[in-house]
């Protein structure tokens, strides 16, 4: 079993890989990494378009005809042009779709996004579970945030957002990093508010490691 991530940032490989070994799944299957920055560069700069589809979908069947079984897809903002892709074989799954299942059963969320073009596409997936997820869910864009990753200060980054939920989040009871790029910033929080915090590398990969048992148990019976 071969799963290919497909980064549009290059800190998200090494982030990755650090939820990849303490989950274990390395052990299960081979992982491949692929970087495609042009990817964002385009959604952010020219937007979410048929362009973009194509460019999209040309690197999934390029990372299927390399063996990946699985391609996930950790860009929210263009995760969802990454599973309209079409494959012969291959599974191609946005990484945050496990944590908007997730999301979508709790009450009211409060969606933090760093980049603002990943709003549309995180309340878009999320009304696939909830058609009426605007009525409960709060949307903000964590100010700084960004201009501090552009410059390559990623303390800074996962600071102002660890700072910023708890300057504005402490009343709300869930709260939704829509971005992987986020998730390291749990770790400056305290441990009640990391309980209520949901971030997209470790569900997904919560999510692959069910899907891979449950295949090996489909196939010994």
């Amino acid at each position: 079993m071969q799963i290919a991530f497909l980064h549009t940032l290059a800190a998200n490989q090494s982030l990755f890989d650090s939820f990849i070994a303490s989950s274990g799944l390395e052990k299960q299957a081979t992982i491949r990494h692929h970087i495609a920055s042009q990817l964002l560069q385009h959604a952010s700069n020219v937007g979410i378009d048929d362009e973009l589809a194509s460019m999209v979908e040309q690197q999934i069947v390029q990372l299927e005809a390399q063996g990946a079984d699985w391609v996930i897809c950790t860009c929210s903002s263009i995760g969802a042009l990454a599973e309209q892709a079409k494959t012969r074989f291959a599974q191609v799954m946005r990484v945050d779709r496990p944590m908007a299942i997730e999301a979508s059963q709790s009450g009211h969320i409060k969606v933090l996004v760093a980049l603002e073009t990943t709003i549309n596409p995180t309340m878009n997936l999320l009304a696939e579970y909830d058609a009426d997820i605007a009525q409960r869910a709060t949307v903000e864009v964590i100010p700084e945030a960004w201009a501090h990753y552009l410059a390559g200060d990623n303390d800074a980054y996962l600071a102002t957002i660890a700072q910023y939920i708890h300057d504005h989040c402490l009343n709300d009871s869930r709260i939704v990093l829509a971005q992987a790029s986020m998730a390291p910033a749990i770790l400056q929080l305290d441990q009640a508010t990391r309980q209520r915090t949901l971030t997209s590398p470790s569900l997904c990969l919560e999510y692959l490691l069910a899907e891979l048992e449950n295949n090996e148990n489909g196939d010994s019976q």
